[in-house]
């Protein structure tokens, strides 16, 4: 074994000491905070696209919902009878201008002849014009139509426009017939598009303004319907990850936009809601990344500015009290390597024989207590971001999570998946009869029974409201019978009444919809997708009930 070189044994075993515990404790806890300040930073990277993306979300379907309560509106209209008993134009007038004074989004409505005359309309406006030619007469005559954003044409210069900008028009029209079943003419309604301007607003706080986020809306063919002024009309074709039209999963990515800036980029298409089929349209969500991630980079730096200040704390201490006692720091530097292996701040002894050195390790003890502290609070977090804070069921964030880890273990396992919706029915008549509190005890309860269905290793998550998806593994063999099973639990348990306070008992019932994976589709998400259809036929076919997703072919 060669010796050491001459310039090392200038030094005394004291000084060679107290040179390499003043580096091994330097180098660990910057070790550490780096670490630490790693993994945090990772956390909150995803957090915050997973911010962005739920933004986007939460404005298309604030944007369905609203457009879901205009149909109803429209089909409710269906139900004047002056526009079917009484033809008169002054008394249909008043009929229309009284409902079109309940909602301020509607521009104007008005009613024609089978031909495609505007008999009657809010205002006086158009009467007697012929709109047959239009596609609000052309599509409306066959049945519930929408037609999606576009400029005023007819009424561009009729209508009041205080602002003086091109008014924006979202077509909604019906066909009117008589008690007999005779086409009677077309109710033709405008919805001013300035309530989608009310939506995108009340999306973000003068706090939230003041960081640079913005909303976009696109249509379903890429052009910006709102947004910036420079984009309103503009298609956004150099985006990278607008989803596809049957991709209805919120996401996020780092988008390089036209103007060459980055952005934290969050996506959600519209998929309709209700009576509203739905358009196509997709909401964005974006921040620029270096406002976005500003947080994450502070964060960074104070970790590594502590573990910088730490590791020069713990260096002085270990030179100014340099003693001949090796054993003890030799512990110490062997708890260090512990440490760096996974172990916890108990790895570090309590080196009681010299106050220097408990007051040593009982420092190092609370430095790593702290920074293991602070991964913990992460990891807590991370829990609380991927369960429903109502039920405590896992949400969908962590379903997609899950889904990711599960599939090539059950690949590796050869085994095969059961995916099954739950929507409750009936709930809805529960918040409005006995209010929102009783509906929320009532999800508690039902959780309870999701939970008492399920065997050991399955996943039930709540998706929102009064969804539910379930997923079971099981060989390829066990599909059908325990998907069968699981489903006449699931029927049976939540079919029973829900005590609730003051003596009160509710009634719901369940819908189900099934598909299996890898059976019906390679991708998980395509068989959420067909077991969420299977879930619609289930509903439509009656109610409380299971329907398997079945092929085509």
């Amino acid at each position: 074994m060669s010796a050491p070189p001459s310039w090392i044994t200038r030094f005394s075993l004291r000084s060679r000491f107290i040179a390499l515990i003043a580096v091994l404790v330097f180098a660990t806890t910057l070790l550490l905070a780096w670490v630490a300040s790693r993994e945090t930073a990772r956390q909150m990277e995803a957090d915050i696209g997973d911010a962005t993306s739920e933004a986007a979300y939460q404005m298309v379907d604030k944007l369905d919902r609203s457009m879901d309560a205009r149909v109803k509106e429209v089909k409710l209209m269906l139900g004047i009878q002056a526009l079917t008993n009484d033809t008169r134009t002054n008394v249909l007038r008043e009929q229309l201008e009284r409902l079109q004074d309940n909602h301020n989004v509607v521009s104007w409505i008005g009613f024609t002849d089978p031909e495609g005359t505007v008999q009657a309309a809010t205002g006086g406006i158009l009467e007697g014009v012929s709109i047959a030619h239009r596609p609000v007469f052309i599509e409306g005559q066959q049945q519930l139509w929408i037609g999606d954003v576009h400029e005023a044409v007819l009424l561009a210069q009729l209508l009041p426009n205080p602002s003086g900008e091109a008014l924006k028009f979202v077509d909604i029209a019906t066909p009117v017939h008589d008690p007999s079943g005779e086409f009677q003419g077309v109710l033709a309604v405008h919805l001013s598009w300035e309530w989608a301007e009310y939506v995108q607003a009340s999306m973000f706080s003068p706090t939230t303004h003041q960081h640079d986020a913005e909303i976009l809306l696109l249509s379903a063919d890429g052009t910006v319907l709102l947004g910036p002024e420079n984009f309103i009309g503009q298609p956004l074709d150099s985006l990278q990850h607008v989803p596809a039209l049957d991709d209805t999963a919120p996401r996020w990515a780092i988008e390089t936009w036209p103007n060459g800036e980055r952005f934290v980029t969050g996506y959600a298409r519209s998929d309709g809601y209700e009576d509203f089929a739905g358009l196509g349209w997709v909401a964005i969500s974006r921040k620029p990344v270096a406002t976005a991630f500003a947080p994450i980079d502070r964060l960074k730096a104070a970790i590594m500015g502590m573990g910088v200040l730490l590791a020069l704390l713990f260096a002085v201490i270990g030179w100014v009290i340099a003693s001949r006692m090796v054993a003890p720091l030799t512990r110490l530097s062997h708890a260090a390597d512990l440490i760096y292996d996974g172990a916890g701040a108990d790895a570090i002894p309590m080196e009681s024989g010299y106050p220097e050195f408990e007051r040593l390790s009982t420092s190092m003890r609370n430095m790593v207590g702290r920074l293991l502290d602070q991964h913990h609070t992460i990891n807590r977090l991370e829990d609380l971001a991927n369960t429903d804070p109502l039920t405590g069921l896992p949400n969908r964030a962590f379903l997609n999570q899950y889904l990711l880890l599960a599939i090539p273990e059950a690949e590796r396992n050869q085994q095969s998946m059961v995916v099954i919706f739950i929507d409750l029915d009936g709930f809805k008549q529960v918040n409005d009869e006995l209010g929102h509190h009783a509906g929320d005890l009532l999800l508690i309860e039902i959780t309870q029974r999701l939970k008492s269905a399920l065997r050991s290793g399955d996943v039930v998550a709540r998706l929102g409201g009064d969804e539910f998806v379930m997923v079971l593994k099981t060989k390829d063999e066990y599909l059908e019978k325990l998907t069968h099973e699981i489903s006449r639990r699931l029927l049976t348990s939540i079919a029973k009444p829900i005590p609730l306070p003051e003596n009160k008992r509710a009634h719901v019932g369940c819908s189900l919809g099934a598909a299996w994976w890898p059976h019906h589709a390679h991708s998980i998400d395509t068989v959420l997708q067909l077991a969420d259809a299977a879930l619609y036929t289930a509903k439509n076919q009656g109610k409380h009930q299971l329907v398997i997703h079945k092929p085509s072919h």
